[in-house]
């Protein structure tokens, strides 16, 4: 299984080595340093300042929003703009949990989905591969496709693979689409009914998962171009990959717990003392 994640990571890299544009991919370097400062920091610090952080945001939305009221209106943008930033600010500020809820619950649908791929799709791609590189002919009979038809199969856009991929995922396993919508909306939901309940948790299981995905997302990008002797070596040995992943992962949830840890109230054990 972990073979065939492999080579469906491969087949995204080179899918975007051979359709990306060049400039895209000259900014691939400082793309991947910008996500690995952001995943390190949301790793780290990312439960801990949540609340300023969307304080902040929305202060911000209110700022830009109040400011095209002013030119809309001509009344004062020095007026108009902090005004908007401040009740926004506040909205953001009161309504956190409900803000938690969306995002844990855009986290955990992603993740769900994540674990339901590998267990019910990821499966079938070596024989979709197989089965894409050749021509059946008749029942049970197959042989090599003709030079356009490969040069077709190779010229095909991430897309059109994608596509290709799910019907012929959707053909092996019928309810394969119906359970993973049960599986995306049970998560949301479940994601939901935590921010809300449970926010310090929440925001400790989604910045945990978003930081090691960009993390993850960014040392590959930089292994691509500064060292590929070492992502080639990480390619044969996806199972590293998962030890390494994981024990981030781990790190920064037992990191984040720590930090978001109240401390203890000193005056209720003085007068308990007392």
């Amino acid at each position: 299984m972990a073979e065939e994640i492999a080579s469906i990571l491969e087949q995204a890299r080179l899918f975007v080595l051979q359709h990306a544009p060049a400039d895209l991919l000259r900014e691939a370097v400082p793309f991947g340093i910008i996500c690995l400062v952001a995943g390190i920091g949301l790793s780290v610090l990312g439960a801990k300042l949540s609340r300023i952080g969307i304080t902040c945001g929305f202060g911000l939305l209110g700022a830009y929003i109040g400011a095209f009221i002013a030119r809309q209106t001509g009344f004062p943008v020095l007026v108009c703009s902090p005004i908007g930033a401040l009740m926004l600010g506040v909205i953001g500020y009161q309504t956190l949990k409900l803000w938690v809820g969306l995002i844990a619950a855009l986290v955990l649908s992603t993740a769900a989905l994540g674990m339901f791929g590998y267990h019910r799709v990821v499966p079938h791609y070596g024989e979709f591969e197989q089965t894409a590189s050749s021509v059946v002919e008749a029942p049970g009979s197959f042989a090599l496709p003709s030079p356009e038809e490969q040069q077709a199969y190779l010229e095909r856009s991430p897309q059109q693979w994608a596509q290709e991929f799910w019907a012929f995922v959707t053909q092996k396993d019928v309810n394969v689409e119906r359970n993973g919508r049960a599986v995306a909306l049970a998560a949301m939901i479940t994601g939901l009914c935590l921010g809300v309940v449970a926010a310090r948790w929440a925001l400790i299981v989604s910045t945990s998962l978003v930081g090691t995905a960009l993390v993850t997302t960014a040392i590959a990008t930089l292994l691509t171009h500064s060292v590929p002797e070492s992502y080639e070596a990480f390619h044969r040995h996806p199972s590293l990959v998962g030890v390494g992943v994981g024990a981030f992962l781990v790190s920064s949830l037992v990191l984040q717990t720590l930090l978001t840890r109240k401390a203890p109230d000193t005056k209720a054990e003085s007068t308990g003392k007392s």
